[in-house]
């Protein structure tokens, strides 16, 4: 197991401090891409690409990634191998260490967090390989590296070939640990929110810029000022000054004689402000992977059991979206062939302690567990069983003992032996 410090150690060394191959520019030359490109995609000049910092500024789209990295990151995975004498793919005894402390720089809450994170954003997470644990003959740790800071090169003259570049420094394939949260066909990168949906989201970041100003000056409408009687460009714009001191003040105003006031008549509602908030909120929702009821938002009525159902069908259709590639690529990459990685999502999706008890008797019941093993599904160590107690020889059988090993040795004596 690599230390903090030797983890450290190797980065440093194998990140060199050079000069970037290829700097950040608005087209792509033969045979390298951009950071851009890595990022979002080619794009036209005029399409504005909305940053993670933007991004994660909205509420429901912060709050949406953070929901579903805290449930990447608080369910516990382990490595399995198929056990001929069960007939299942049974966790192993012990368990490796790319498994158990992938990332000596931080903890594994901390790595699960920041990989989910990376491939929903991103789309890729990537880290470097540390040194090979002699069990398992693979990379036994990794240092991770900001998905945003890693490039790709790659040479139009040979298809399929490529290489990573990070801080100035070319990598080969095998040196990086690469996982792509889903890219098409003969594509290298995947693809995360922020470049599929990144025209969209620069748009619900305009209306909401625009609503919160439009709310901030208190839904105050634009006007039409009149001047009928002479006057000079300086008074014109004192009048013009003062109407904008209103958005913010809320003073009255004083206008010279003659002067006509006339608004244009708008208001939150007429503009459909607070519906198209509320429907970018949704949207939002959809575009991260969140169900809307966990961000606050309206939507179905749901009872107990609802939720239950709910919380289920959100680890399987929206945190098992991300979480599988890592733990995909984690099997394919940093494991021997057989030995697989899998999350424990039961551990997540267990029902309330008596619909959990009714299950376990069932099984119990049926022989399809033993009671050893229902208790280990909640959590309990086996059951204790009494040992049977020899009791205490008497004077009447220790008589008995003795008669009977007199006669023994009588017979032996009779046929010559002793």
């Amino acid at each position: 197991m690599a230390s903090r410090a030797v983890a450290l150690r190797y980065a440093a060394r194998r990140l060199r401090d050079q000069q970037i191959v290829n700097r950040i520019s608005t087209t792509r030359t033969a045979g390298r891409w951009t950071r851009a490109d890595i990022l979002y995609g080619p794009q036209p000049p005029e399409v504005p690409v909305v940053t993670e910092q933007v991004a994660m500024g909205n509420p429901f789209f912060g709050r949406g990634v953070d929901l579903l990295c805290n449930a990447i990151a608080g369910t516990d995975w382990y490595a399995r191998r198929f056990d001929p004498t069960l007939g299942i793919r049974a966790p192993l005894t012990d368990q490796p260490n790319i498994v158990a402390d992938p990332s000596p720089l931080q903890t594994l809450w901390n790595y699960r967090f920041g990989a989910g994170e990376d491939l929903i954003l991103y789309g890729n997470h990537f880290g470097l390989n540390g040194e090979l644990d002699w069990r398992t003959g693979r990379p036994g740790w990794i240092v991770p590296l900001p998905a945003d800071e890693v490039w790709i090169m790659t040479d139009p003259a040979q298809p399929g070939w490529y290489q990573w570049v990070i801080g100035g420094e070319a990598f080969d394939p095998d040196e990086i640990f690469h996982v792509s949260a889903g890219a098409r066909s003969g594509e290298i990168l995947g693809r995360g929110v922020l470049a599929q949906h990144a025209d969209w989201l620069s748009g619900v970041e305009a209306a909401e810029k625009w609503s919160r100003d439009v709310f901030a000056a208190g839904a105050l409408p634009p006007a039409v000022i009149t001047v009928s009687n002479a006057a000079n460009q300086a008074q014109l714009d004192l009048v013009k000054e003062k109407w904008r001191d209103i958005a913010s003040t809320r003073e009255p105003i004083i206008l010279p004689s003659g002067t006509e006031l006339k608004p244009v008549v708008g208001n939150a509602e007429q503009s459909q402000l607070v519906q198209a908030r509320q429907w970018n909120a949704v949207a939002v929702a959809n575009v991260v992977g969140v169900p809307v009821w966990k961000l606050g938002l309206e939507g179905p009525t749901m009872t107990y059991q609802n939720v239950e159902t709910g919380d289920i069908d959100f680890v399987r259709d929206c945190v098992d979206r991300y979480g599988r590639p890592l733990t995909e690529a984690m099997s394919k990459w940093m494991l021997p062939a057989g030995t697989d990685v899998a999350w424990d999502y039961d551990s997540r999706m267990r029902a309330d302690q008596k619909s959990v008890a009714d299950v376990l008797v069932a099984y119990v019941g049926a022989g399809i567990l033993t009671e050893d093993e229902a208790r280990a599904r909640i959590g309990r160590g086996p059951k204790e069983v009494a040992q049977p107690t020899t009791p205490p020889a008497t004077e009447e059988d220790t008589t008995q003992h003795v008669e009977e090993a007199a006669d023994a040795a009588a017979e032996l004596n009779t046929i010559g032996v002793g």
